[in-house]
């Protein structure tokens, strides 16, 4: 177990003000109220945003430079960055999808402005304008990411191009029906009095702290890298930061899409329908500071980079790598809970070298059919690893730092249970389906098709494959993901069960069959299967 509480990078920022032990412990911060999604949005904000630290200028660059971070990690300034506000795009959007006691009239006034102003913009042969400003309409709406039930202006967009991508901006309704706002330019003249842009609440950082963790991971020593990744399968590009930066400041880029530039013009066109709005908006909105992670994250860091590199080399449909691309940031939550956990749970539940590189195991089942020895066996690991979370979070030294809050001392754990603890891994775990059902009691891991795609493709890089005893060590050593053989029973070890074989089946492997309905399985013999990642990128 970790000795002190955990030491931030950067490594001067002042953590003194966060007593909650959840934030204290895993960084500022993974919270519940933050979707899937929108964790890979806000990473991908600061990736395509201009970006400065302290008092440089602005950079365009997707990660400052190695320099850069080095004296970044070591002062007091700020990683600064400020998205886009797009209010006119978001309206004309969201806001015939928007409920209806969300609706204002100034928005409704505004709505209509804009469709008028694209409607005579449409040169038509057949006279119907006003038709082809609703298919527009619905084209932007099919876009629609999360927030549904939110506000126009609070809803997110599936980023299929980074022009999709914007600020959180919150309508403050309680103060436009008190002040009895009467027009669009008055709302937009005082536009830091009827809209939030700093609140948080769904871009709630969650994005920030994995750009964070792989900042951290950029400057960490290379013969620390080398000490821990001895026993994981990495080449020499991968260990090195350096070299594992620049492939990354040059794959990443593939997510900014050069492939759809007439939608890209078509998103700028609605947005400066009205110019004037979109310069006050953006003019008057301040930019956003990073916070800061923990420093001992840059181990899963490495993990994540090396996945999210690989992934990026493979040659995939665009829409198909942004959506594993999201799985990947959720995945990466979760070990990253269990890991930091793993560091400061008084419960030494490692301490017999049991568990994943991490320290922790999950044990996986399918999602159909499954045994009674193998549902209890996952259901008994899940509940371990919740019962971790919560140790970690009743560290005594979070609780002494949490002692000294002028809040509530049960309410900041209980804050911390629910919002940043084992609520929260199992609140994300079940919206990306990995633990089954979503409600109701039994809850166990289990592997979907999408899951197990992601991980073929970044536990083997494009064009490689392996044996399938190989890919089940890939798999336990990344994500301490137990399905069968020596891991399972490792992890069933971990999970404080006695190891027995009524949990394997014997001549029957359910994660064989998947591979196989994949098509990542080549079966060379009835003792020799291979796995393989055949997505190679042309430029591989």
């Amino acid at each position: 177990m970790s000795s002190g509480l955990p030491r931030p990078f950067p490594y001067k920022y002042d953590v003194s003000d966060d007593r909650n032990p959840g934030i204290r412990l895993y960084g500022k911060r993974f919270i519940k109220e933050q979707t899937i999604l929108e964790n890979a949005v806000e990473f991908m904000a600061i990736l395509f945003s201009n970006k400065w630290i302290g008092k440089n200028g602005a950079s365009s660059d997707l990660f400052p430079s190695i320099k850069e971070l080095n004296e970044w990690a070591d002062s007091n300034e700020r990683l600064s960055y400020k998205p886009p506000i797009k209010l006119n795009l978001k309206l004309f959007s969201f806001f015939g999808v928007t409920p209806f006691d969300s609706r204002h009239q100034v928005h409704q006034e505004q709505f209509r402005k804009i469709a008028l102003e694209l409607e005579n913009k449409i040169e038509t042969n057949d006279g119907k304008a006003e038709e082809k400003v609703e298919i527009l309409e619905q084209l932007l709406q099919g876009f629609q990411g999360v927030g549904f039930n939110r506000n126009w202006c609070t809803q997110c967009f599936f980023p299929v191009s980074t022009k999709l991508i914007t600020r959180e901006v919150i309508w403050n309704e309680s103060v436009a029906k008190r002040e009895s706002i009467s027009s669009w330019t008055e709302s937009i003249s005082k536009f830091h009095k009827y809209y939030s842009i700093q609140k948080r609440m769904f871009m709630a950082r969650g994005g920030e702290l994995l750009y964070l963790q792989l900042c951290n991971l950029f400057i960490t020593d290379k013969d620390i890298i080398d000490g821990f990744a001895h026993s994981l399968d990495l080449n020499h590009n991968e260990r090195d930061p350096h070299l594992l930066y620049d492939s990354l400041q040059d794959n990443f880029k593939i997510l900014k899409d050069n492939y759809s530039s007439a939608f890209e013009k078509l998103i700028d066109f609605i947005e400066n329908l009205d110019l004037e709005t979109h310069k006050i908006v953006n003019k008057e909105s301040e930019s956003q500071s990073c916070e800061w992670c923990p420093q001992e994250s840059w181990q899963e860091g490495l993990l994540f980079a090396v996945e999210i590199n690989r992934l990026m080399e493979c040659k995939l449909d665009p829409v198909e790598r942004l959506e594993l691309f999201i799985t990947g940031c959720s995945l990466q939550i979760l070990r990253s809970l269990c890991a930091q956990s793993i560091r400061y749970s008084s419960n030494q539940r490692n301490s017999e070298g049991y568990g994943s590189v991490l320290g922790y195991s999950w044990i996986f089942t399918p999602t159909g059919s499954v045994s009674r020895q193998q549902r209890l066996a996952s259901q008994r690991n899940l509940q371990e690893i919740q019962v971790l979370i919560q140790s970690a979070l009743r560290n005594d030294l979070l609780l002494d730092n949490a002692h000294k809050s002028k809040k509530d001392f049960e309410a900041l754990l209980r804050e911390a249970d629910t919002r940043y603890g084992h609520k929260l891994f199992l609140y994300l775990g079940k919206k990306l389906g990995i633990i089954a059902p979503f409600k109701g009691p039994g809850a166990r891991f289990v592997l979907t098709d999408e899951v197990l795609r992601y991980l073929v493709l970044v536990l083997l890089r494009p064009g490689e494959s392996c044996e399938y005893d190989l890919f089940l060590q890939k798999l336990y050593q990344h994500y301490g993901i137990a399905v069968e053989g020596g891991w399972l029973n490792d992890a069933v070890a971990w999970s404080k069960m006695p190891v027995n074989t009524s949990i394997q089946k014997e001549n029957s492997s359910w994660l064989v069959d998947m591979l196989r309905a994949s098509g990542f399985l080549t079966e060379l013999s009835d003792g020799c299967s291979i796995v393989t990642n055949e997505f190679k990128h042309e430029t591989s």
